[in-house]
């Protein structure tokens, strides 16, 4: 154990040896590339500088000042232009949800006007329709009663089922005294056969 002791202190100062070295040779570096920029660009431009402020100090101030403010306002005018470019697409997108809403509560509200007027319209085209048919029921009526008198309701009973029914009057060529025999087919499919003689309608 005792022989270890000294080789590990050997190592480890072997180690801080390897380490201060390697930051001394860091040092060196930074110092060579900080006197290159020092002596190549850093003295020359303020040289330069001094020379220009010397020779136009008006110029050469107003000059800088114009840099220092470039470089100081570039930030600022990035940041209004996102800003700005910001609130234009913003403004824009709800422009448009506005608009595709408004055009939404229009076209509800018009289809509805339209429902509705349709509905009226077939409303009117049903009483109009029944309306026509009743008054030309009554005008046959009349018709018929002219006509043939008392006898002339049964005719237009028989006219009238015709216009609901399948009915087809069939006359009776061998009998003056009846108006033919109606043939209807009920609603269970069967034939129907109905005498229309005067006498069976009254």
């Amino acid at each position: 154990m005792d022989e270890n002791r000294p080789t590990a202190g050997s190592s480890l100062t072997t180690g801080l040896d390897d380490l201060a070295s390697y930051l001394e040779k860091s040092s060196e570096v930074v110092q060579e590339y900080t006197d290159i920029i020092e002596h190549n660009y850093a003295r020359p431009a303020l040289d330069q500088m001094s020379e220009y402020f010397q020779a136009l100090p008006t110029m050469t101030w107003f000059t800088a000042t114009l840099i220092l403010f470039t470089a100081m306002s570039i930030l600022p005018v990035m940041s209004f232009i996102g800003i700005s470019v910001f609130v234009v697409c913003g403004s824009m997108f709800l422009a448009l949800m506005f608009v595709f809403v408004v055009i939404a509560v229009v076209e509800t509200v018009f289809a509805t006007v339209l429902l509705l007027a349709l509905g009226v319209i077939l409303l009117f085209s049903f009483v109009l329709t029944t309306a026509g048919a009743m008054a030309y029921l009554v005008f046959r009526l009349g018709q018929h009663l002219q006509t043939h008198g008392r006898s002339g309701i049964t005719e237009w009973v028989q006219e009238t089922r015709q216009h609901f029914t399948s009915a087809k009057p069939v006359v009776d060529n061998g009998d003056s005294d009846t108006f033919g025999v109606l043939v209807a087919c009920g609603t269970n499919g069967k034939t129907k056969i109905e005498d229309g003689s005067p006498s069976r309608g009254l």
